[in-house]
């Protein structure tokens, strides 16, 4: 596995185009090392514009022009999300998805608004792609922007299959990332999610002198809604070649099943009766306040409680008669309960990569490396 030599005077952009969050990086060809983060997203919640990721989710108003996107869907709106899977046909979708809530809420929104995925899919790029060149523009100026040739590398699933790829080249096509420039023709191509992840993953390692010809390792490249894995064997250290030695694997073990085991812990907990008057709307703005950005990145599964400010229309009557806002104490076990769910399934995946290289190559591979959820 090797990267395309860039050429002279190009921007390189990458797009990790995620089922429930999205990210872009790019790099100036004459500074192929200093590699840049878009973010400043438009933001409707806290804690949004500055993180690395906004979500994979649009929203249609009431007419052409009126269409939010990412971070800056007002959480009284209720966003299309998982559309990724829509370019799917059905006998294609993992397994664990096909039931799935969020598959289903996603085609129901397709059909109210009426778009065939790749239109859904072109319009979210677009968003994502206009504001990443324009903050690429303002970073290297106008003039090296207008001499440069972008190449263009998006990421897919690995088990993907070419149709798919197709209609994702028909929605970058649709979304303006191919239109002509001065500078020459736009180049795209495609690579796998996990292989994405082991690129970053062997240039961080090759930094390590204790990385040796013939070692092995397992990249678990942990998304938000698929976790997927890959094994790689290293054949030259110097440079650095490595090709794909057992076969990967993946599941629907991602964080937006975090985000769910997390609702289900908050609603048992509740006093009874509490919860019911809670709006799609306020529980993703408890969901983004109090988890996403509060509990979720700090758990250690430290031994303490922890406090959550519950949604306002979660009220219990005082002494007095008079209505006052809850609060809710989860424990360290209750948040445990929480990851455990989830990480069994990933230790699982992991074990099974480990298994095959140690039956392979009759040693355990040297390295593991995830990526937080």
């Amino acid at each position: 596995m090797t990267a395309n030599k860039p050429l002279d005077d190009a921007v390189i952009i990458g797009i990790d185009f995620g089922t429930t969050y999205s990210g872009v990086a790019w790099a100036y060809s004459r500074e192929p090392e200093e590699i840049e983060i878009v973010t400043s997203w438009e933001s409707e919640l806290n804690h949004c514009s500055d993180v690395e990721k906004a979500p994979t989710q649009i929203h249609y108003g009431h007419n052409s022009r009126d269409i939010k996107w990412g971070c800056g869907i007002s959480p009284e709106h209720e966003p299309l999300k998982w559309f990724k899977l829509l370019l799917l046909e059905p006998k294609d979708i993992p397994q664990g998805a096909t039931n799935s809530t969020q598959l289903k809420e996603a085609r129901r929104l397709q059909s109210k608004v009426g778009k065939e995925p790749v239109e859904i899919v072109a319009c979210f790029l677009r968003k994502i792609w206009d504001h990443s060149v324009e903050s690429i523009r303002r970073a290297i100026g106008d003039g090296v922007m207008k001499r440069s040739k972008f190449q263009v590398v998006i990421t897919l699933p690995a088990i993907w299959p070419p149709y798919a790829q197709q209609r994702m080249k028909m929605a970058a096509k649709q979304a303006g990332i191919l239109d002509p420039r001065l500078a020459g023709p736009t180049t795209l191509r495609f690579v796998s999610e996990p292989e994405a992840a082991a690129l970053a993953t062997i240039k961080d390692l090759s930094k390590r002198s204790s990385i040796k010809a013939g070692d092995t390792i397992v990249v678990c490249d942990a998304g938000g809604g698929t976790v997927d894995l890959i094994s790689y064997i290293f054949q030259s250290t110097d440079p650095f070649v490595v090709k794909e030695c057992v076969k990967g694997d993946g599941d629907l073990c991602g964080g937006v099943f975090l985000d769910e085991a997390f609702i289900r812990v908050v609603k048992r907990k509740s006093p009874k009766g509490t919860w019911w008057p809670v709006t799609k709307t306020e529980e993703r703005k408890f969901l983004n306040d109090e988890w996403e950005h509060g509990i979720k990145p700090q758990f250690e599964n430290q031994k303490r409680s922890w406090s959550l400010a519950l949604p306002d229309t979660c009220v219990n009557p005082s002494s007095q008669g008079l209505m006052r806002r809850m609060t809710l104490d989860l424990t360290s076990q209750d948040l445990f309960s929480v990851f455990s769910s989830i990480v069994d399934k990933i230790e699982v995946l992991v074990r099974h990569q480990v298994d095959a290289i140690q039956s392979k190559y009759h040693e355990k591979p040297k390295v593991y490396k995830k990526k937080r959820l």
